[in-house]
């Protein structure tokens, strides 16, 4: 099987660059939102994209609506950042037709990440067709098991929580720990801008998902729960770890 026409149910901004995104490559893109007969719209997609809120219980009726309406050989996809893949193909009838894909826009250049995610029951044939669909697309892919925080946010994250562990311990300045990484490793930013350019509140918010999943070691630094408590959520707020001119 091979992806042409895809549907994209959901809200915000997700939608918008996603149908941007997969139009240029030559998809038939078909959107829609909850206010809509979303299922009935998308029923003839080779690939429905379910963007809306990290709610599970909405998730869920997206995908038992879409379940009930869609042809038998559609994927049915999550844009989803949470473990929640195999949960979700547990409502549906095809489970081995349930994927996560996890899309992520590379903030310096114009380039997209997807992180393929598959769930305990999700085909190989899934698998290979959401690659080619997405390789198409130009979008570059990674694929792994499902798994809390998946990659990106898991090091990402744990990373600006321990700058921020050496940072309480004054073990050297903000600026000096973010000029380390980005000279000496060739970021191109340090991970406390990075904590700045993601939001204080979304590393907190991964750490202490990924504590409760994974254990203590995944504790938020202190320092991190008062700068949310402060509301320095960082860029969007004006001030994080450093201070922005609005």
């Amino acid at each position: 099987m091979s992806v042409r026409t895809v549907g994209i149910i959901g809200d915000g901004e997700l939608k918008g660059w996603l149908q941007e995104l997969l139009s240029k490559a030559d998809f038939k893109v078909i959107t829609s939102d909850l206010n809509q007969d979303y299922a009935d719209q998308v029923s003839a997609t080779d690939l429905v994209l379910e963007a809306v809120a990290e709610d599970f219980a909405l998730k869920r009726k997206v995908f038992e609506n879409c379940d009930s309406k869609c042809r038998k050989e559609t994927i049915l996809a999550t844009t989803t950042a949470n473990p929640c893949i195999t949960k979700l193909a547990a409502t549906t009838k095809r489970p081995e037709k349930v994927i996560g894909l996890n899309f992520t826009k590379n903030p310096f250049e114009e380039k997209y990440l997807v992180q393929i995610v598959r769930g305990l029951q999700t085909s190989e044939d899934a698998v290979q067709t959401s690659r080619d669909f997405l390789e198409k697309a130009g979008i570059v892919v990674a694929k792994l098991e499902e798994a809390p925080g998946f990659i990106l946010d898991r090091v990402i994250a744990s990373i600006v929580n321990e700058a921020a562990v050496m940072y309480s311990a004054k073990l050297a300045s903000l600026e000096d720990i973010d000029r380390m990484m980005k000279v000496c490793v060739n970021w191109p930013m340090g991970p406390f801008e990075f904590g700045d350019t993601i939001g204080v509140d979304k590393v907190v918010e991964i750490m202490e998902s990924l504590s409760q999943q994974l254990g203590p070691k995944y504790m938020p630094n202190f320092l991190l729960r008062k700068m949310v408590d402060a509301g320095w959520l960082g860029k969007k707020t004006g001030r994080g770890f450093y201070v922005y001119s609005k």
